[in-house]
């Protein structure tokens, strides 16, 4: 059987195709709290929403280690028989880095339901931090004011930005950065709703060896995944009643259960529950801007009757009669007009960005996602506003990004109990992942 899954194992690494996994792991012991001796064969469970998505048990030295574990927030519970159940809320798993946390279990006498819960707390010193840069999590990125990941990116030390886009890492070009958007290399747009943005990591130096050829730096992003409950919002943010620029946002996420199945109570095999094994969310985002230019003095333009009488005759011979001059030469300041908006400007975009999750069982997870971006806008020319506003360029852009993966994790147990659910997860996985980007 082993021979199997290692067989199986490598083939299904010949195929994966250049994917840095977006999941991070969880490291540490857990201890009897009067004599710090380890426990062995301890459940951990990690839960969202009060539910178990994933889990390990420790070693004869006490020690776990559960991988892989999607980016996010997760309630983490240690229990073992004789022991009072210890939870700590609010651990965050971060995409590409190992979470240390030990656990110190009180003896009880008897078997209690009581569970003691307490607050994670971020460590001062990161014991896996063997790169420099950064982590911005969703709850960060939801209090700041720019939209983008490049915005997001731009708060890291060392990296600097022009026209709204990251221009270099640590002084190395720009097209030395390199982005990943959940695991996969970025060719073309990067754009994902901020709504969807689970985490923005930047690596400034020491960059893994994973990574490849990259010389100057890494933006990886990790989106949000589908939770187990339904939820969703929305956004909307006009500028058209305060200023002349008309700036208008619109921007809405949806996440929940799509099907789920009944299941058998593990703690009460006379009911039964139902478990979600098909999960979506999805985010979008809608922006038109009709002068991004934002000029606080406004735009000098000539008046149709002035334009027309330019276009039939845009030359007039000079005094001496023989040499030519723009017609425009001859024209007075009074003639032009003041505008405060800039005309032919406007700018349309939307993006996008999904993912829905498929748990056939336990030990398998497939994810199914993509992003899309599409870009209008008018080339603004300052040259241009006095007389030929209407011939100012037009762009068109237009990049979708899908991909795959499938997650396996090895191992034995059946279903029961929550700490025997939690038994069958072992550190043995693989993963496939396929990219298609247009």
């Amino acid at each position: 059987m082993m021979l199997k899954k290692t067989l199986l194992f490598m083939v299904l690494s010949i195929f994966t195709l250049g994917a840095i996994a977006q999941s991070g792991s969880l490291k540490g012991k857990i201890l009897d709290k009067e004599n710090g001796e380890p426990i062995p064969f301890a459940n951990i469970s990690l839960l969202q929403s009060g539910k178990v998505i994933t889990g390990g048990m420790t070693d004869f030295d006490g020690k776990f280690n559960i991988k892989p574990i999607a980016a996010g927030v997760y309630d983490v519970k240690a229990s073992y028989v004789g022991y009072k159940a210890l939870q700590i809320s609010g651990l965050r798993i971060t995409a590409g880095k190992i979470t240390f946390q030990d656990f110190k279990l009180n003896s009880s006498a008897e078997i209690l339901e009581e569970v003691e819960v307490i607050s994670y707390k971020v460590p001062l010193i990161d014991k896996d931090q063997t790169s420099s840069g950064g982590t911005v999590t969703s709850e960060d990125i939801a209090k700041m004011p720019g939209r983008s990941a490049e915005s997001v990116a731009s708060t890291v030390g060392g990296v600097f930005t022009e026209d709204g886009g990251i221009s270099s890492i640590r002084g190395s070009r720009a097209e030395a950065t390199v982005y990943y958007i959940d695991g996969m290399k970025v060719r073309g747009s990067s754009a994902v709703p901020k709504s969807a943005l689970e985490q923005v990591s930047v690596i400034t130096g020491g960059i893994p060896a994973m990574y490849g050829d990259a010389t100057g730096g890494i933006i990886s992003i990790t989106t949000k995944g589908p939770q187990k409950t339904m939820f969703g919002g929305a956004e909307f943010v006009t500028s058209k009643f305060l200023d002349n620029y008309n700036y208008n946002l619109g921007e809405v996420y949806l996440s929940g259960p799509m099907f789920s199945r009944k299941l058998k109570d593990p703690n009460d095999s006379t009911k039964t529950i139902k478990e979600p094994f098909i999960g979506y969310f999805v985010s979008a985002s809608g922006m038109y801007f009709e002068d991004p230019i934002m000029s606080a003095v406004g735009y000098n333009r000539a008046p149709d009757a002035l334009r027309q009488q330019y276009l039939d005759e845009p030359y007039t011979f000079s005094d001496q009669g023989f040499i030519t001059q723009s017609s425009a030469d001859y024209y007075r300041a009074s003639d032009y007009t003041t505008i405060k908006t800039a005309e032919n400007a406007e700018q349309k975009r939307l993006t996008a960005s999904g993912k829905i999750d498929i748990k056939p069982s336990k030990a398998i997870n497939i994810t199914l996602g993509g992003t899309y971006d599409y870009s209008d806008r008018r080339l603004f020319s300052n040259a241009n506003t006095l007389y030929n506003s209407n011939n100012n360029g037009h762009s068109v852009y237009q990049n979708w990004r899908t991909y795959a993966r499938l997650t396996h994790k090895f191992g034995t147990g059946n279903y029961g109990k929550e700490e025997q659910a939690s038994s069958i997860f072992k550190n043995t996985y693989y993963q496939l992942q396929l990219d298609y980007t247009n």
